[in-house]
């Protein structure tokens, strides 16, 4: 998804567009709801941390399993 802020009535891009994007090719665009804050980042990291902690050694099994076939 490319970034893009409002300025003087038209979309302009913060990043360089795809390489396969046509001129005159229709885009969904759609109002971001903003970053997440540090806190937010710092609070999701230790909840993983704490799902980590608890894992047992089947469950890790199961799911480079599948992992596995995924890819």
């Amino acid at each position: 998804m490319v970034k893009a802020i409002v300025s003087h009535g038209g979309i302009h891009p913060l990043e360089p567009l795809p390489a396969d994007w046509q001129e005159g090719q229709q885009l969904r665009v759609e109002k971001a709801e903003g970053e997440p804050t540090v806190e937010e980042i710092d609070r999701d990291f230790a909840l993983l941390a704490t799902m980590c902690e608890a894992s047992e050694p089947v469950d890790e099994m199961q799911l480079e399993r599948a992992l596995r076939e995924a890819f």
